[in-house]
């Protein structure tokens, strides 16, 4: 059985495009290059992102193998699981993960920590910290409730806090 071939990295300046599978391709820095090059990389849909993922010679996402992080969390600070550049990747524990997640895709008002409270008709602003729901009040508008939802974010959350 043949061996398949390796799809080849293009190199721009002092960034790389690692292609993957669907027609996409994954964004890291040109001094990284060595560490992904010689596998081929695809496109892993997981829990509404998009990653790239090896499988050969060992199972791996890229984030995680220019981290060094192999049992560890990496959060993409951007949000987008393709751009594997150094300054957008940081190690993380599950919960700073998940603060800087995007918005459901089955939210109603558009934004993070929001929602219609439907007997008052006022949106209610809430954030999770800590693995416990804290509720930030009721608002005539959804962008006021957005903005209650920001502040406490920045406040709560820090860096890993996505308004």
């Amino acid at each position: 059985m043949a061996k398949k071939e390796i799809r080849p990295i293009r190199i721009e300046g002092n960034v790389a495009y690692v292609p993957l599978t669907q027609g996409r391709e994954a964004v890291i820095d040109a001094a990284d290059a060595e560490i992904v090059d010689g596998r081929n990389w695809y496109l892993d849909r997981s829990g509404g992102q998009m990653y790239a993922k090896s499988d050969a010679p060992s199972r791996v996402r890229m984030h995680c193998l220019l981290m060094g992080l192999s049992g560890a969390l990496v959060d993409h600070n951007d949000g987008d699981g393709l751009n594997n550049r150094r300054s957008n990747l940081r190690a993380a524990t599950r919960g700073q993960n998940a603060c800087n997640s995007k918005i459901r895709a089955d939210s109603t008002s558009g934004f993070r920590g929001v929602s219609l409270h439907r007997q008052t008709g006022r949106w209610h602003a809430y954030i999770n910290s800590n693995g416990r729901r804290h509720s930030l009040g009721y608002f005539a508008t959804a962008e006021d409730a957005a903005a209650a939802y920001a502040k406490a974010s920045l406040q709560m959350h820090g860096e890993f806090a996505r308004t």
